[in-house]
């Protein structure tokens, strides 16, 4: 494949995923609701003058600010118009796709990189995703950026890599605060694969190490230095995590069953009693005792919940990003259900032909289970892994084409 030809496909699939998302937030505009009306209401505060502030007026720090500062900068160059904020994320969409395809050339090859950008620019979430004013739209393409850093340090050692995993993993912390564990479980990958190299001395060890921690600090100060200004307290990323927290073992119930991904309301005694504290942290700072406390007085507990989330996890289907049916709450998830044996097929030959780095692939599904284990698991939270399947899903279908070719010669 001459670079000519490579950079016609590259261009090619780029102008198909661009295209088909604008076509996307063009014909089915939405309405933000739930997560979204609040990331635009942030965004919409903070182009108008009014600050960070909650529902009644007051300085917040319950969401991360990155994604709703993202969205200000698109008010701010547009006007306060969800469709240009969706037409905005769709082209970022191509890039996330253009960058999927950067991070399967450094850890595959560019023929089965190519294939991954194809099944992505078409993926149904990943088309219908940026209509929808979600912090997914910029979360994913910072994670396939900083995994293409890592790769890339890896293979060449240049510290500029880890500058940038180090700044570009704190901004998708600042977008959503769960993408934390990328940060430290990559740190801790990093040590393990420098102190087996025995040619290594202690400096080489924690230098880059060093780097990183200082490259993923500096972005969460002048947040840090707001949220003490305001609340007396240093709060580097938000404050919704003790209601995460609290919701992840004592959602809301419906005919008896746990609806994950719903926060309990003042329906529930102990959101009464939290929001009787004081302010957002003090609150969530007594709903993260009281999970605590629950748990270690029932440990069994935790476990028996562990069926329920990984189904959540798991299920075929959508009821938030799909366009679903009139009268109907979900979708079916086709693109799901289509990847899901490639993907297991890429990943079996994966594993035979040794591919180098392969282990960052495995650590982004073992983040998502693992997240899903201690809060929950829903279609939307499972995204991550979604996107990195797709690769392996390109080399499974690789696989299966060279077999029928060589079938059909025979």
């Amino acid at each position: 494949m001459t670079t000519k030809h490579l950079s016609l496909y590259i261009l090619s699939i780029l102008l198909l995923a661009i295209t088909v998302r604008v076509y996307a937030v063009v014909s089915h505009p939405t309405t933000p609701v739930a997560d979204a009306a609040d990331y635009h209401r942030l965004a919409t505060g903070l182009v108008q003058g009014r600050g960070y502030v909650n529902v009644a007026g007051r300085s917040t720090a319950w969401r991360p600010p990155a994604y709703p500062l993202f969205l200000a900068g698109v008010y701010t160059i547009f006007g306060v118009n969800v469709t240009a904020a969706t037409v905005v994320q769709a082209l970022l969409g191509g890039l996330t796709v253009l960058m999927l395809m950067a991070l399967g050339a450094v850890i595959l090859d560019w023929p089965r990189a190519l294939i991954a950008g194809v099944i992505a620019a078409v993926y149904p979430v990943l088309i219908w995703l940026p209509r929808l004013l979600l912090s997914e739209n910029v979360s994913l393409f910072l994670l396939l950026l900083t995994l293409t850093a890592i790769v890339l340090y890896l293979r060449t050692s240049r510290i500029i890599w880890i500058i940038v995993f180090g700044v570009f993993c704190a901004l998708n912390t600042l977008v959503r605060g769960s993408n934390l564990f990328l940060a430290v479980t990559v740190a801790c990958a990093l040590m393990f694969i420098r102190w087996r190299t025995k040619a290594v001395n202690w400096r080489e060890l924690f230098a880059p190490l060093l780097v990183l921690a200082v490259t993923f600090l500096l972005p969460f100060v002048p947040w840090t230095v707001r949220n003490y200004r305001v609340f007396h307290q240093p709060i580097p990323i938000a404050t919704q995590d003790g209601l995460t927290l609290y919701g992840s073992y004592w959602p809301p119930q419906q005919n008896g069953k746990l609806i994950w991904g719903s926060l309990p309301g003042f329906e529930d005694p102990a959101i009464v009693a939290a929001a009787q504290t004081g302010d957002e942290v003090s609150e969530s700072r007594y709903l993260n005792n009281l999970t605590r406390q629950r748990l270690r007085e029932h440990p069994g507990y935790f476990f028996r919940l562990i069926p329920s989330k990984l189904m959540s996890l798991l299920v075929p289907l959508d009821w938030e990003v799909l366009p679903h049916a009139s009268g109907t709450t979900r979708a079916l998830n086709v693109g799901y259900l289509l990847i899901l044996l490639p993907a297991l097929l890429g990943f079996i030959v994966m594993l035979r032909q040794r591919v180098r780095h392969q282990w960052l692939l495995w650590l982004i599904f073992a983040m998502t289970l693992l997240q899903s284990i201690s809060f929950y698991g829903s279609p939307r939270f499972r995204l991550p892994a979604e996107v990195i399947a797709l690769l392996p899903a390109a080399v499974g279908v690789s696989t299966i084409w060279q077999f029928l070719k060589q079938r059909v010669r025979l």
